[in-house]
């Protein structure tokens, strides 16, 4: 999948805060769709494992983008 320009979740600025915002998006995006998932006896315990990954994903994000913004308002 590669990095859109024209996604509306993408904002001006850092490149890297852009990729971050856009995963960021995606992975929420993910947590909904797995929900169905949850309801399948053969599947709960894999579906619950990939909800608390893209969770753990979503927060290691944000704690990535505020050291880059830190960064970035050192250097800016």
């Amino acid at each position: 999948m590669a990095f859109p320009d024209d996604d509306p979740t993408v904002q001006r600025g850092d490149r890297t805060i852009q990729l971050i915002d856009w995963l960021v998006s995606r992975l929420e995006e993910c947590l909904g769709e797995v929900l169905p998932l949850q309801t399948d006896d053969l599947l709960k315990e894999y579906a619950k494992d990939a909800r608390n990954s893209m969770t753990s994903a979503i927060e290691q994000l944000g704690l990535a983008r505020a050291k880059k913004e830190q960064q970035l308002d050192r250097t800016g």
